[in-house]
């Protein structure tokens, strides 16, 4: 058999690359929410911004939103410019909430209702589905990927009239990450949720010694 240490190739065999998929159906409904405020200062904007929160935060208390499933989000303050030359300022506030609902059929209610709470300075950033837990779509995928991995291994063998041996080595591929969400501004209507599928990846590199190539 073939060996592979201290960071040199094998004298024989064969990598390749394989690539699986599995759906399932997402659990968990991850929302972004803010309040937006502009004042002629910041104690203005904070609080008023601070108001329109509280009032959103209380519609997820009455929709039974447990608290832990609440927390801070993106939260800052700027000035922009105003007047047709430009010479005014004004104070923009902005507090951030990222809630996770567990009930994907009574999301968009909920998030309705804390829209409608916090008037016009409400903001929705998004809505994201989720799986809480994608282990068994994972180990699906990875099969799949073994299984066309295998299937191209094979095929290069007898094309190359040799034999597979052992594996070497296996190699998975981490997943990539998505884009952030865009802030816009809501009304104040039930949002429709649909959970679909997501199909869950996963990609392996294996590499097979030649059945013959001596130790």
């Amino acid at each position: 058999m073939t060996r592979e240490a201290h960071g040199t190739h094998p004298r024989g065999g064969v990598t390749v690359r394989g690539s699986g998929a599995a759906d399932t159906v997402p659990d968990v409904v991850v929302v972004e929410l803010a309040t937006e405020v502009r004042a002629a200062d910041v104690g203005a904007a904070l609080r008023e911004s601070t108001d329109a929160l509280r009032a959103l935060r209380r519609a997820l208390d009455d929709a039974g939103v447990d608290d832990r499933a609440v927390r801070t989000g993106g939260t800052s303050t700027w000035t922009e410019q105003t007047g047709p030359d430009g010479d005014g300022l004004r104070v923009v506030a902005r507090l951030g909430l990222v809630v996770t609902l567990h009930d994907v059929a009574s999301a968009g209610d909920v998030v309705g209702a804390a829209l409608a709470a916090g008037g016009p300075a409400v903001r929705l950033g998004g809505l994201r589905l989720v799986v809480s837990d994608p282990s068994t779509a994972q180990a699906r995928a990875r099969e799949a990927a073994w299984q066309e991995a295998a299937a191209k291994a094979r095929q290069l063998a007898d094309l190359a009239g040799r034999a597979l041996g052992p594996v070497v080595w296996v190699r998975e591929e981490e997943p990539g990450g998505g884009a952030a969400p865009l802030f816009a501004r809501a009304e104040a209507y039930p949002v429709p949720v649909e959970p679909g599928e997501q199909t869950v990846q996963a990609a392996l590199t294996v590499r097979w010694a030649w059945a013959d190539d001596p130790a």
